[in-house]
């Protein structure tokens, strides 16, 4: 898909179904996550993780990033876990799948217990700082309606 495209629909999805995806697609989704523009020496502090929430299912799933302990400074830690994020948007935006953003509270508490770690393949000496639940959408992801760069330059014209 052409890339101006990719970035107008690229928007999180209200409902995701239950489709499973395939090995390939979560691939290409973390493949992007690992491209993501962060500094060289940051790369071994992040993890990627990705679970189903229904046991041998594969959709939708979930994408944590978790933060090696101790690593970051607390005020640098969301913004390069957002710039690995936005990659695996933007990919999942290109597979024409949805996705949602996480932010329960509660939710990464119960990610952080050493049994949910050790479940799901989070390393015992990293933290879960972010998440996105990927699957196919309710609706189709290129029908939305896109803005057009008319609409952004009378916004700050």
């Amino acid at each position: 898909m052409d890339f101006t495209k990719i970035v107008a629909l690229n928007r999180p999805t209200e409902n995701l179904v239950t489709v499973e995806l395939t090995d390939a697609q979560i691939e290409a989704i973390i493949v992007a996550g690992l491209a993501a523009p962060i500094p060289e020496e940051l790369y071994n502090k992040f993890h990627i993780t990705f679970y189903s929430e229904e046991e041998n299912k594969k959709g939708p799933v979930n994408i944590v990033v978790s933060l090696k302990d101790g690593e970051e400074l607390e005020s640098s830690k969301y913004l390069f876990a957002g710039m690995i994020m936005a990659q695996m948007q933007l990919a999942t935006t290109n597979l024409l799948l949805g996705y949602q953003f996480i932010t329960d509270e509660a939710g990464f508490i119960k990610l952080s217990t050493p049994e949910k770690k050790q479940e799901i393949g989070i390393p015992d000496n990293y933290t879960p700082i972010q998440q996105l639940r990927v699957g196919y959408p309710e609706h189709k992801v290129d029908t939305r309606e896109m803005h057009g760069l008319s609409t952004l330059m009378e916004r700050f014209g």
